[in-house]
């Protein structure tokens, strides 16, 4: 059976799937402005508005938008409204200094607090995604952040921007986690993580040790997370656009599972980061696995509550899509 046909006959093989239910609710934050896409703020938001509308809608998460863009979203609020609003992640912008990260902060919560006060209901804004200064952070610093974003009903996310072929890159990020998680266990104001796992070129991609690195390192620390970038695909694989391997959305977002529930050692986490088999990857409506570790529906969503939150893509089709294609030549 086609998968056109199973969706015309109300089977969804995604959505009848509980252990896929747990692990794709709301995952994918729709990103059409950014690179690659790059679409215009009208068609984005114009796309974002129909998903609401779609039986997909539960795997959708935040419409990803620049703070400094968000007045720009002005003409199209009355596309949303109270029962199904525009629920928004905004993203600040990348600096060079604490002091002109926080004072670039304070103008963006400024333009946040407008938005909100003018649509209401109409628009939710939950999540902020803060590029870090390619600095290890001091205390004060991470408490100025949290008392700012928290203290406004945001969910910071701190971006790593240490360069990827930096000597020091996985000392650096592992003392950064440290400061967020040293700041974390004081305050009640929690500080997340976010790393970047491509780009529109190869030198933007983060090598597997990397990524397995930033994972293991987070779920030490009891650090929630996010990805963003060149999550497109299901299974990692080679693609001719970025001239590099491309990592797949089941292999990070089960490599963060199964490492906190089987408290995998870093190579264990690379080492299902880095495979391109789709028959390594099991989808039981019970549980899902890599090979032979499992994890249980209850598993998955309880990882996907406390530790692993979402992804941003600049594509909400490509990776619901090639997932349902993917299962469908399982069965």
């Amino acid at each position: 059976m086609q998968l056109e046909e199973s969706k015309e006959q109300g089977i969804d093989v995604l959505l009848n799937n509980e252990s896929l239910r747990a692990f794709l609710g709301h995952l994918i934050d729709y990103a059409g402005l950014f690179p690659p896409a790059r679409l215009s703020l009208r068609e984005a938001i114009q796309n974002y508005a129909s998903y609401k509308l779609e039986q997909d809608v539960w795997m959708l998460g935040h419409f990803v938008i620049r703070a400094s863009e968000l007045s720009k979203l002005s003409t199209y609020v009355n596309l949303f409204s109270a029962q199904t609003p525009l629920v928004i992640s905004a993203t600040g912008s990348r600096t060079e200094s604490f002091d002109g990260c926080l004072a670039q902060l304070e103008d963006d919560l400024k333009v946040i607090n407008d938005f909100r006060s003018k649509y209401g209901e109409q628009v939710e804004i939950n999540a902020f995604e803060l590029p870090l200064p390619a600095k290890i952070p001091r205390q004060h610093d991470l408490q100025n952040i949290a008392v700012l974003t928290v203290g406004q009903g945001l969910k910071p996310f701190c971006e790593l921007t240490i360069p990827l072929n930096s000597e020091k890159w996985e000392e650096d990020i592992l003392a950064t986690l440290d400061a967020i998680a040293d700041h974390n266990a004081k305050s009640e104001q929690k500080l997340g993580m976010k790393l970047r796992t491509g780009g529109i070129k190869a030198d933007m991609f983060p090598s597997p040790k990397q990524v397995a690195s930033f994972i293991h390192g987070c779920i030490e620390r009891r650090l929630q997370l996010k990805f963003t970038a060149g999550l497109h695909h299901p299974i990692r694989m080679y693609r001719k656009e970025v001239q590099t391997k491309m990592y797949g959305f089941l292999n990070v977002f089960l490599a963060v599972i199964l490492g906190e529930i089987h408290r995998l050692d870093k190579n264990s986490i690379k080492e299902i980061l880095s495979d391109e088999d789709p028959g390594s990857f099991i989808f039981q409506s019970d549980y899902m696995a890599w090979r032979d570790l499992k994890v249980t529906a209850y598993e998955i969503g309880q990882v996907r509550k406390t530790i692993l939150s979402s992804y941003g893509s600049c594509s909400f089709d490509e990776p619901r899509e090639e997932l349902r294609e993917l299962i469908k030549k399982q069965e």
